[in-house]
């Protein structure tokens, strides 16, 4: 199937490592021209070069800057803008469950989750849907969690940030339609890569694929971050040019609940 996504200008945050890195890659094999970033240095390099090998250095970019400080919105702005005239494509894929307290009610780490989580994607909308609207076309993707969908053990302020991003697909959507702009939002399950939070649980508690995964996931493992960016990269498409305001669930069956 041809998605259509042929020199079309893509940007993916947080997409040095993980379901970032993979959603920029299947950009990148569908023709697309893609900017990748991370905070990073050294990850972010490597991560470039690998990709540059495989797809050409004429269709990657990239941005290194912690994009949950506006500054590095702007920043990063004015860099995507320098050499696009605009974006088509945004995914907003910056996210973090890692606590740093086991206290589920301090506020500090509610301000942290919802910065991280929220207020981030906030911030990145906020700059970028005035340049999109401009062109009257475009599509936006949100990645919350199964966590903002129902109880997990999450810590709450992750998965309140999470909740909130389904409210904001649902609002933003009705409000940028008359733009041409679709915004949909991916809701993924367990997702194991090397250097992600899933490796340093396993490492700790080596246990919780048989306690965890095995009992509460259907299908009995963890996803692949390719398993998530092929619906991330499907939905931005063409071939999804109907589809705005929606929730995919890629979970392995794991949630219990039917419809939001």
């Amino acid at each position: 199937m041809d998605l259509n996504l042929k020199n079309k200008n893509v940007l993916v945050t947080a997409s040095s490592s993980g379901i970032g890195r993979a959603t920029a890659e299947v950009f990148l094999q569908e023709g697309a021209k893609v900017i990748i970033n991370g905070r990073n240095e050294d990850k972010l390099t490597g991560t470039v070069k690998e990709l540059s090998l495989k797809y050409g250095s004429g269709n990657i970019g990239s941005f290194r800057g912690d994009i949950t400080k506006i500054e590095n919105i702007k920043s990063l702005k004015k860099f995507v803008l320098s050499k696009w005239s605009g974006v088509d494509i945004l995914v907003s894929n910056l996210g973090s469950g890692k606590p740093l307290s086991n206290n589920k009610l301090s506020v500090s780490e509610w301000e942290r989750f919802l910065d991280i989580n929220l207020l981030s994607p906030v911030k990145l909308l906020d700059e970028f849907v005035p340049v999109m609207k401009k062109y009257k076309s475009g599509s936006i993707i949100l990645i919350s969690s199964i966590t903002g969908l129902e109880r997990t053990g999450a810590p709450y302020g992750y998965a309140a940030a999470k909740s909130s991003l389904l409210s904001l697909t649902s609002n933003l959507c009705a409000e940028l339609a008359d733009f041409g702009i679709r915004v949909n939002c991916i809701v993924p399950g367990n997702v194991y890569f090397k250097g992600g939070r899933w490796e340093e649980i396993l490492r700790d508690q080596p246990e919780i694929k048989d306690k965890y995964i095995d009992k509460e996931v259907p299908l009995k493992r963890f996803a692949d971050p390719y398993e998530i960016a092929r619906s991330i990269v499907f939905l931005s498409s063409g071939c999804s040019s109907f589809t705005t305001g929606a929730v995919l669930v890629i979970d392995g069956g794991q949630t219990r609940r039917y419809g939001l």
